[in-house]
């Protein structure tokens, strides 16, 4: 008997050990790279920015970052609008819409601001660092999985 459970506790722990491996593993090959597109100091480590190049990131980074901070303000209160419209007992449609609409625009000056926040650094970068710098934004804009905000 001392056999058999000294057997099964060997088997448990040798089964536990491989689902550890294996789930590790597999963790481990769909795992994405830390990307901080909007980090200027990762940002300089990784195309080797100069120092002014650096200052000038950081600049638009943080001009950006106001902008979007703006737009992201103008969404949430349209959205908190429209969720209050769809809360009352008799909605009224066309204000629904035109809370949607005030999200869309919002959405659309966001991604118009990205863009040009993007155009407007690979303007600062020499031939290889916008390459690079274009490789990693397309790997960005490209590995966001279907529903992501």
């Amino acid at each position: 008997m001392k056999k058999l459970l000294l057997m099964v506790a060997v088997v448990i722990v040798v089964a536990t050990g491989l689902s550890f491996g294996v789930s590790r593993w597999v963790a481990s090959r769909h795992q994405l790279p830390v990307v901080r597109i909007h980090d200027a100091a990762w940002l300089k480590q990784e195309l080797k920015l100069t120092e002014p190049q650096a200052r000038e990131v950081e600049q638009s980074e943080r001009e950006f970052q106001k902008r979007l901070n703006s737009l992201c303000a103008t969404h949430c209160a349209a959205r908190f609008a429209l969720g209050d419209e769809l809360a009352k007992p008799t909605v009224d449609a066309q204000q629904a819409h035109e809370h949607v609409e005030k999200m869309n625009a919002a959405q659309a000056e966001a991604e118009q601001a990205t863009l040009a926040h993007i155009l407007k650094v690979r303007l600062l970068l020499n031939e290889h660092q916008a390459r690079r710098y274009s490789s990693i934004i397309r790997d960005q804009v490209c590995s966001m999985p279907m529903g992501t905000p």
